[in-house]
Order: structure tokens, then C-alpha cells, then sequence
């Protein structure tokens, strides 16, 4: 009874600080006091979880990664000797000789120990997480869900015409739609989000809440604007009313609503794609191409963690120079190329397989199709924007990671049917701890 408090009071906390995340975690500047804030409550809950939780396993990929990102930010924020990078970077981003003698990697220390820190936090969260088995995770996903009713809530008085001006003030920086400064980083969060609502399979009247759900999620990432959001709803909702239905007497009921929902979508679709607004898809274009000319000229080593928007501007061509101020390279994955250089590069591409291994590993369960698939979108979103640079989508994130990598509770456990074998029979505690097979007679 005291284990069962003491595991609900932690998840509690940790499932506080999931909330705050989303609701407060959808600024995309860098140095916001805000994410600040953020940043320390998540250590001071995670360090608890793991601290309260220190006879439970935690995931060596997880502590691989933390340690990998550890010792890459070090040493790009340590003092070298200006000949040993001579060759592997360009003259201009090397100091002049006899000014001094030892430079670092980064182009901005101070920069890529804020970049640090950030990557760092989210990893300890993931780390905490891990802590938990599925179906302890499976009731954190109630504090997801929360954010995301949180965020449609603040958008719907947003489309009201409401003064939301004081949410600005509180944040610190201009909430556009919920509690994100950005439409479509919003737009993933909702779609995804939603998600969390069927990491546990729905019964009884959680069908008819998280269909309520899907379709209200559906109407805003209509309303939201967000090409790449309707896209990912679309796809969310479509999987989201199968797995609701699946099961359900009311399956062959549900499967005309789902065909009149999806029409009205497409409909919705087809009106946003045929709106002016292919110069965007242009602009990002034209960021990949500049980028990928940084990434030419740095990838040994590297730029440093945070200095994207230093580099950048330098290989801009004059026809590229957009009017607005290029702070990301809206691909993630080419960002943390030129930010990591080769060894970033490595554990990015470990990360991946990583992932897509464990999920073969354990694609029998629902749960972790769930977190795979969301896992999926916001890597699938990374290629055109930058959504893990927002606290609140990272945090989301690292929860569906927590998921994928979960253990299964002991309960849960089931013996494995063997080829031409008979399935044991577990035996209670106080009877011989020797297997009785079926069909065996007690006494022959």
C-alpha cells in the first residue's frame, strides 16, 4: 500500500512537469526565462523519480545518450589548440595566429552550454521516465491529454477574438495559437498529442470522450492554418478513430461517421492546398541548400551547439536573403549536422536505429506502435521545420521514447508457448515452485 503512494505521489510529480511543458514550453526564442524555469523543474522532478526509483532499471539507451551529448558538448566547449583544427575548418572561423593560442570548437561557448543544458534536461526527463513501465506511463499520458484540452481551450478563445495578451505577458514571448508561438509547431503538438489518449485501449464511454477528442482536434489543425498540421491530422485522426473502433460493437456504426469525417477533411484539405502559399515551401528549399553549403565546409568538427543562426549568414547568396531573420535551418537534421559535425552526426544516426530497433523488438504491443508512430511524425516534421526546439514538443517527445523503450509490468508477463511444447501453468507462492504442464495427471 505504501509502494502503491509512493509511486502515485512521484508520478504526480513528473506528470506536473509533463503538463507545464506543454503549457508553458511552446516558445521558440532562445534565453527564454520561461524555458528556464522549465528547465530547472524538470531536473528537480526528474532527479526525484530517479533518486525515489533507484532499485528500478533504467535505459542504457538513454544513459548512452546523455553520456554521448555530455562529452560532445564538452568537447566543443574546450580550449584547443588553434594548428590542431587547421584543415578542418575554414580560415575565417580560425583566430588569426598570433592573436591567440588556443581556441575552442564552438563558435559560441556560451551558446552551446545553454544548447547543452537544453539537450541535457530532456534526456534526464527521458531518463526518469524510464523509470516507469508501460502501464505506469500509460496513466502519465492523462497529463498529455490534459495538455493538449489545455492548448485547444486557449486556441479556441484565440479564433474567438478574445484578448489573450496577458497569456503573452505570463510566457514572455507571443503565444500565436495555445500556448505555442508557432502554427505549426502547435499543429504537431495537437496531432500528436492526441495520441496519448490511446496508449491505453479505450472502453466502454473513453470511446465516445476520445473520438469527441480526435474530431475537435481535427477542426482546429483545420482552423490553425498549418499545411504540414493538416497533413499529420489527418493521418493522426484517420488512425486514431481505427484504433478507437477496432473492437467495438459499434464498430460497423462508427465506420460511415469515420468516411463522412474524412470527406469533410479532405474537403477542408483540399481548400488549404489550393491557397496561395508556395513560396514557403521555396524558402525551405532554399534553407536546406544554404545549409547543406555550411555543412561542406564544417562537418568535422562542427559549428557548436545553438550557433546555427552565426554560420548561416555566411554562405547566404544574395539572391537567398530573405526579409526574415533565418534562425533555424527548418530541418533539424540538418542543423544538428552542422552544429555536431561528424559526431553529432553518429549519434543522431544511432538514435534512429536505435529506434527503429527497439521497435521491431517490441511491435506486438500496442502501445509502442502508438509511440512509434508518434515518435515517427515529429522525426517525419524535423525534415521541414523545427519542432524539437520547443520545450513542449520536446517533452513530448522524450515521454513517447519513455514508452517505446518501456518495460512490461510484471503482471502483464506471460510465459512463451514454445514450438511442441504445452503451455506451463504458474502455481501460487505457497504451493512447490515445480511447473505442472497441461494434461499431466497428478498421479499416474
Amino acid at each position: 500500500m505504501i509502494q502503491n503512494t509512493s509511486s502515485s505521489f512521484a508520478r504526480l510529480i513528473i506528470g506536473v512537469t509533463l503538463l507545464a511543458c506543454q503549457v508553458m514550453g511552446g516558445g521558440t526564442e532562445r534565453g527564454l526565462f520561461i524555458d528556464h524555469v522549465l528547465q530547472v523543474l524538470v531536473i528537480a522532478a526528474s532527479t526525484y523519480v530517479i533518486v525515489k526509483f533507484w532499485d528500478r532499471s533504467t535505459s542504457p539507451a538513454g544513459l548512452a545518450l546523455f553520456g554521448a551529448i555530455a562529452l560532445l558538448g564538452c568537447i566543443q566547449i574546450m580550449p584547443w589548440p588553434c594548428d590542431w583544427l587547421q584543415g578542418l575548418r575554414p580560415e575565417p572561423y580560425i583566430p588569426a595566429i598570433g592573436s591567440c593560442s588556443t581556441t575552442t570548437i564552438s563558435l559560441s561557448a556560451y551558446r552551446t552550454m545553454s544548447g547543452l543544458i537544453a539537450c541535457l534536461t530532456i534526456t534526464f526527463l527521458f531518463l526518469a521516465l524510464s523509470k516507469f513501465d508501460e502501464s505506469e506511463l500509460g496513466l502519465l499520458g492523462r497529463f498529455v491529454v490534459a495538455g493538449v484540452v489545455i492548448n485547444l481551450a486557449l486556441s479556441f478563445a484565440t479564433f474567438s477574438q478574445s484578448d489573450m495578451s496577458w497569456l503573452s505577458y505570463l510566457l514572455g514571448y507571443q503565444a500565436e495559437l495555445g500556448a505555442f508561438q508557432n502554427e505549426n509547431h502547435y499543429s504537431v503538438y495537437v496531432a500528436v498529442g492526441i495520441l496519448a489518449a490511446l496508449t491505453v485501449r479505450p472502453q466502454g464511454y473513453m470511446r465516445v470522450w476520445n473520438l469527441m477528442l480526435v474530431t475537435l482536434v481535427l477542426l482546429f489543425l483545420l482552423a490553425a492554418g498549418s499545411r504540414a498540421g493538416v497533413l499529420i491530422g489527418l493521418f493522426v485522426s484517420l488512425l486514431a478513430f481505427v484504433m478507437i473502433a477496432r473492437g467495438s460493437r459499434y464498430a460497423a456504426i462508427l465506420a460511415p461517421g469515420l468516411g463522412l469525417v474524412a470527406a469533410a477533411y479532405l474537403y477542408g484539405l483540399w481548400i488549404k492546398f489550393t491557397e496561395a502559399g508556395g513560396d514557403q515551401i521555396l524558402d525551405r528549399r532554399e534553407y536546406a541548400l544554404t545549409t547543406w553549403d555550411a555543412i561542406r565546409d564544417h562537418w568535422p568538427l562542427g559549428t557548436g551547439l545553438s550557433t546555427f543562426d552565426l554560420v548561416y549568414p555566411h554562405y547566404e547568396k544574395l539572391g537567398q536573403i530573405f526579409a526574415a531573420f533565418v534562425n533555424h535551418a527548418h530541418n533539424d537534421f540538418l542543423e544538428v549536422i552542422l552544429e555536431g559535425g561528424l559526431a553529432g552526426t553518429l549519434i543522431l544516426a544511432a538514435c534512429v536505429v536505435a529506434i527503429v530497433i527497439r521497435f521491431f523488438r517490441v511491435r506486438q504491443r500496442d502501445a509502442a506502435r502508438t509511440a512509434f508512430i508518434a515518435i515517427l511524425i515529429i522525426l517525419a516534421h524535423s525534415t521541414v521545420d523545427y519542432p524539437l526546439r520547443t520545450t513542449g514538443i520536446a517533452s513530448l517527445f522524450a515521454f513517447f521514447a519513455a514508452l517505446l523503450f518501456s518495460r512490461v509490468p510484471a503482471a502483464w508477463a506471460v510465459p512463451v508457448r514454445d514450438r511442441g511444447t504445452e503451455t506451463p501453468i504458474l502455481i501460487g507462492a505457497d504451493q512447490t515452485a515445480t511447473p505442472i504442464l497441461q494434461g499431466d495427471q497428478i498421479a499416474r
